[in-house]
């Protein structure tokens, strides 16, 4: 199967082409404007071309669908079922942090992938071989540590990973638990990571494959939208 695996969801944009679990190629480059929708398609393309391959070649197409930039998700969501719709493709959404996660996981270690929420907030969640112990709701640091201290065996060690890591530099070295920080390469979103899971999550038959359903995880509002309630 030829999967094709998209993040705009942060501050890099990252297209990813795989054969089942064998990486045919990768493009990521840091997106600090935020003007992910210019940058993707072009990346896409590069890709394509460097692999020898289509649009129509791509069976399941998969996308970090949040929490993050609620402008980066969007406009990775749209790219992704406007190209799964056109080509009759599958169509998979997979958690930004769950896919940060698998960049930054190793043995024996949980991970606690955080983004920016800003208000002194933080997207995160806890994972043990990969999978979330906790919601990924924004909290404050504070609040995050009383959620998270309770799952943490005290010899285990934490890696902490996501530009929450710099924005909460001192509150991370504060935290009462072994953290490891993640080298710099582990901190953004791999496109391959979300065309992995998207795989896996196909292979096990847990994944709703359908374009037409794929939609955003923001775990708040976009800020028009709260306007509206108000």
């Amino acid at each position: 199967m030829i999967i094709l695996g998209v993040d705009t969801s942060g501050y890099s944009v990252s297209v990813a082409l795989m054969r089942d679990r064998e990486l045919l190629g990768e493009n990521t480059v840091s997106s600090k404007d935020l003007k992910n929708a210019v940058t993707l398609q072009p990346l896409i393309d590069s890709l394509m071309a460097s692999c020898h391959m289509n649009l129509n070649d791509v069976e399941l197409f998969a996308v970090a669908s949040g929490p993050g930039s609620f402008t980066g998700i969007r406009s990775g969501l749209v790219t992704v079922k406007a190209m799964a719709y056109a080509s009759g493709s599958m169509a998979i959404g997979i958690s930004s942090l769950r896919a940060l996660a698998r960049v930054a996981q190793e043995k024996g270690a949980l991970v606690l992938p955080m983004f920016d929420a800003r208000g002194g907030r933080v997207y995160a969640s806890l994972y043990r071989d990969g999978k979330a112990c906790c919601s990924d709701e924004p909290r404050s640091i504070e609040a995050l540590v009383h959620h998270v201290a309770p799952m943490i065996r005290e010899e285990e060690r934490v890696i902490v990973t996501g530009n929450g890591l710099s924005v909460f530099e001192k509150e991370i070295i504060d935290l009462p638990f072994i953290t490891v920080r993640a080298p710099a390469e582990r901190q953004i979103i791999r496109a391959s990571a979300v065309a992995q899971l998207a795989y896996e999550d196909w292979e096990s038959g847990v994944a709703e494959t359908d374009p037409f359903k794929l939609d955003a995880h923001y775990a708040i509002a976009p800020s028009a939208e709260r306007q509206k309630q108000t």
